[in-house]
């Protein structure tokens, strides 16, 4: 059984996965409910320090992807995703959460590629891979880190 906070955190990627997926967006209300929660009981379990490492969770992941959100790879949703992520998890968990969901992320893409190699028209299925929500990667690497998997460093 997870401790409270991993299970807000399950909770929240998860809706944010089935948002992502079914609409193509991440609201904004559910980041913010989310890096409110994160900062907030990392403050009230660990005090000044805690706040901070929850602080600097959000800021490593914002970090990391502040480029490649430039550079339109991944939408700001994505961005904000895996700042609410580093708030619960510190910025070592960012940086493997990041990791780690990007590869499932592409692993996804290419088993979508895989699937539809039969489908007419290059051009289409290109179109379908590059729509894979980056939600479901970071879900499913959040999951994984909490449950202490995928630990590099």
């Amino acid at each position: 059984m997870p401790e409270l906070p991993t299970a807000i955190l399950w909770v929240l990627v998860g809706l944010a996965a089935i948002w992502d997926v079914a609409q193509r967006r991440i609201p904004n209300r559910l980041v913010l409910v989310g890096l409110l929660a994160g900062t907030g009981l990392a403050a009230w379990s660990g005090g000044f320090a805690g706040l901070g490492r929850s602080l600097l969770g959000a800021a490593t992941a914002l970090a990391i992807l502040l480029l490649p959100f430039a550079l339109r790879r991944l939408g700001g949703g994505d961005v904000k995703l895996a700042m609410l992520i580093g708030a619960f998890v510190g910025w070592k968990g960012a940086v493997h959460v990041i990791l780690v969901g990007t590869v499932l992320h592409g692993l996804l893409s290419l088993a979508l590629l895989v699937l539809l190699r039969g489908m007419p028209g290059i051009e289409a299925v290109l179109a379908r891979v590059r729509q894979v929500p980056h939600a479901l990667g970071y879900a499913a690497a959040t999951v994984l880190y909490t449950l202490g998997f995928l630990h590099f460093f």
